[in-house]
């Protein structure tokens, strides 16, 4: 930047702070830093990923992790001490065909349907080897509706865990405490749709499993169905 240029932009930014009321450039201000701090964090995530890739070890992703760790794994998270700092409706950072294999528990149920819950699924299948795994856990809907038809055998105190998300006025509010979960859901599944969109996303083998005490979280077994399928060889 020439002399000028830089005498040009100080009088400017000096006559904004003149004309500008505090509350307005206070906004500024702030809009300016989360600029930068969202530049810091994409740096960050960069390197990271450049380094998962040049190491030529397996790479495993955890989708939504929040603060779990686990040996072996890369958490990405919108959380902060997450491994990376991705906001996952939006493509991911990795080149094609670079990924082992994808985990998620308790994360697609966040995405509405079609989008952007398929685009995630594709930008997931994108990334993995010819013959990685996705493999997920989500809410198990079944037990709510369930108790809509049967209340007498449904237990809120072991089903309804999240009060924010739990407003009891008749049996229709427990399907609505799995639907919306207080805002958070945005779309149900069961072993049917669950595997239809899978194979619609393009995975093969595409089938429900069992709980897997390596990587499921027990304390959500009770409320949850697992597919696992592969990207095509």
């Amino acid at each position: 930047m020439s002399s000028l240029a830089r005498v040009r932009s100080l009088l400017r930014r000096v006559a904004v702070r003149r004309l500008c009321p505090p509350e307005v450039l206070a906004a500024m201000q702030r809009s300016a830093e989360a600029d930068n701090a969202k530049r810091e964090q994409d740096d960050r995530n960069r390197a990271r990923v450049e380094a998962l890739v040049r190491s030529g070890e397996p790479i495993l992703l955890e989708l939504g992790a929040g603060d779990r760790r686990r040996k072996g794994w890369t958490t990405i998270d919108l959380a902060a001490d997450s491994d990376l700092c991705l906001d996952l409706s939006c493509p991911l950072p990795f080149p094609d065909n670079c990924i082992d294999g994808i985990y998620s528990s308790h994360v697609l149920e966040h995405f509405a349907y079609p989008e952007p819950l398929r685009g995630l699924l594709a930008e997931c299948r994108r990334i993995l080897r010819p013959g990685g795994f996705f493999s997920a856990a989500v809410p198990d809907v079944r037990p709510y509706l369930e108790g809509y038809f049967h209340p007498e055998g449904f237990d809120p105190a072991v089903r309804c865990l999240y009060r924010p998300a739990y407003h009891y006025h008749s049996a229709i509010d427990y399907v609505n405490y799995i639907a919306y979960m207080d805002g958070h859901h945005h779309h149900m599944f069961d072993e049917g749709n669950l595997t239809v969109i899978l194979t619609q996303a393009g995975f093969d083998a595409v089938r429900m499993r069992e709980f897997d005490p390596s990587v499921d979280l027990e304390e959500r077994r009770h409320e949850s169905i697992y597919a696992l399928c592969t990207k095509p060889a």
